[in-house]
């Protein structure tokens, strides 16, 4: 086998949602066999399971998200790191030539983080020359960075960590700093990796649910499905901030929190 690329997988999780880790791995395995990079789930607590070619690496109980990801990132001794979390299941194959040649466009470019994800559209600019559906993403645009998969380049994480924070409170700040450190930021929308959004608060999605009676022996834990009404809000969230900006966004926020919705940002 050729010598190892550039590149480290760092799967975020932590021990209370262990129960994901088996689907996870599965899919990862039956999907992108051929990743030709070290791979780790990053958890809090020291775990007895083991997976033939993913390593654990337990970060220490009782400190915050971020935290945990700056100990992950001192294990790394590449330059650059793919990272995903625990609830993203990759349920497509991928061509590992293409996020090979992601990595060579990030080393020739300079380019801080590839974002493999198509939201926020509103984030997306111009098309990166030479580079055929890799468009450079504003900044200054909430959660143009954001913690779905995508390609990170060590030191930029580093730079990104502040203080200790949550995964939302994290990823709320990320394009500020980003903004700030003054990074280049792409994202893709050749559809390298195609994932199936598990979990919301600590409760399976209904279209994953529906996705693991398809396909039995997938994800064998007992976790509760969420309601309804709480996924039609992440329904009703998710138009708001796409179709919806400045003043009368403020204005059905205020609104919308009478009825119970949740907003990280103003």
């Amino acid at each position: 086998m050729n010598s190892k690329r550039n590149m480290t997988m760092l799967i975020l999780s932590c021990d209370g949602f262990s129960d994901l880790w088996d689907g996870h791995v599965k899919l990862l395995e039956q999907n992108w066999p051929d990743r030709n990079m070290d791979t780790y789930i990053v958890t809090d607590k020291p775990s007895d399971k083991d997976y033939p070619n993913v390593g654990i690496i337990s970060a220490g109980e009782g400190i915050e998200w971020s935290e945990r990801l700056k100990a992950a990132i001192e294990h790394v001794k590449t330059d650059y790191v793919f990272i995903t979390l625990d609830d993203y299941y990759l349920i497509k194959k991928v061509s590992d030539k293409s996020i090979g040649s992601l990595l060579k466009m990030m080393i020739k470019e300079n380019v801080d983080y590839v974002r493999l994800f198509n939201r926020p559209k509103k984030s997306i600019l111009d098309e990166l020359e030479g580079y055929k559906g890799i468009h450079r993403i504003n900044t200054k645009c909430n959660y143009s960075v954001n913690l779905y998969s995508g390609l990170w380049k060590k030191d930029f994480i580093l730079a990104m960590i502040k203080e200790p924070q949550n995964a939302w409170q994290f990823e709320v700040a990320l394009s500020k700093r980003a903004n700030e450190y003054g990074a280049k930021c792409v994202m893709s929308q050749r559809n390298e990796f195609k994932i199936l959004d598990v979990v919301r608060k600590g409760k399976l999605l209904h279209n994953s649910y529906y996705y693991f009676k398809r396909h039995p022996g997938i994800y064998t834990g007992d976790r509760a499905v969420n309601t309804i009404w709480y996924e039609l809000k992440l329904g009703i969230k998710t138009i708001l901030g796409r179709c919806v900006s400045g003043k009368p966004k403020r204005a059905l926020k205020k609104v919308l929190r009478k009825f119970g919705f949740e907003f990280f940002t103003e």
